[in-house]
């Protein structure tokens, strides 16, 4: 029975459940419910229709929550050279030890999901793998054994070319470590391959909203997020700006908001839209951090 009153067989669907309950309940005792759901199932085979529950469930928590931007699922984005000359070297080591954390977490989740002799449920492991960490530090994680792995052909192609995609700075992962066999790593991946690209994950590897149309001093916004909020009417966020005719074509802003409108101030100019996409993250970072008392 959940807290509403209502069991999970009462719901047509997982969408219909999660959209339910989050009215009733909020997004955080949702992911909760939701959390406790995935681990009853890990620890046996279910049914064609809960995994379809399961599924379903997954894909409205991850759209529903979008824009929550939660500590331990973002990930500082420089190399430890960076962080030292921008005095942010332990938000450096805070994410390395969060990617440790999430190597560690997905091998217990693993050995977990062994529901009888040398059978897992995968599926369920990386929807619960990617509630903790989130998708993009699951996915680098794994990015990072396949590299060290080159030479397993246990590994498939398939999963190789694919986490292909995934860049990561090496020093920031060389203390992660994989405990499980290569097969259950491999099976894992095969997993997180498809679920990721069955939701369409690339859309929530950077916070924050896409947007068009708004220009400040030439430059369009296109990527934002409120990191600050009083409620009372005063926000503060960051954005990602381009302007292709500009010296630096990219610009990473902080900006206040006041009678809904936003200032925009203290500008990092890039030449690149890599360099704007780090100092945009790497800012977020610092700035949920900061205020979460983590560092």
């Amino acid at each position: 029975m959940l807290p509403n009153g209502k069991s999970f067989e009462q719901y047509a669907n997982g969408s219909e459940m999660w959209k339910d309950c989050a009215d009733l309940l909020g997004i955080d005792k949702t992911i909760k419910i939701l959390l406790d759901y995935l681990d009853i199932n890990l620890l046996r085979k279910p049914s064609d229709e809960e995994r379809q529950f399961c599924r379903e469930l997954f894909s409205a928590m991850y759209e529903g929550t979008s824009n929550k931007v939660e500590p331990t699922k973002l990930i500082y984005p420089h190399c430890l050279n960076i962080a030292n000359n921008r005095t942010e070297t332990a938000y450096y080591y805070l994410s390395r030890g969060l990617n440790s954390k999430c190597a560690n977490s997905i091998s217990d989740i693993i050995n977990e999901s062994c529901y009888e002799a040398n059978r897992y449920n995968f599926e369920i492991a990386t929807m619960k793998a990617v509630l903790e960490y989130g998708f993009h530090r699951v996915c680098l994680v794994l990015a990072f054994y396949y590299y060290n792995a080159a030479s397993d052909n246990r590994l498939s192609v398939i999963n190789r070319r694919w986490l292909d995609r995934f860049i990561f700075n090496i020093e920031a992962f060389n203390s992660t470590r994989l405990r499980a066999h290569a097969t259950l790593n491999d099976g894992f991946c095969s997993c997180l391959r498809k679920l990721y690209q069955d939701l369409g994950a690339e859309r929530f590897v950077l916070p924050g909203s896409e947007e068009r149309g708004e220009i400040n001093a030439g430059f369009e916004i296109r990527r934002a997020i409120i990191t600050f909020d009083d409620g009372k009417g005063f926000c503060t966020g960051y954005a990602i700006g381009h302007n292709p005719n500009a010296v630096n074509p990219w610009v990473c802003w902080q900006f206040a908001v006041r009678n809904n409108e936003r200032d925009y101030n203290w500008g990092v100019y890039c030449n690149d839209e890599q360099t704007a996409i780090d100092s945009y993250v790497g800012r977020i970072f610092v700035a949920f951090n900061s205020k979460a008392g983590d560092v």
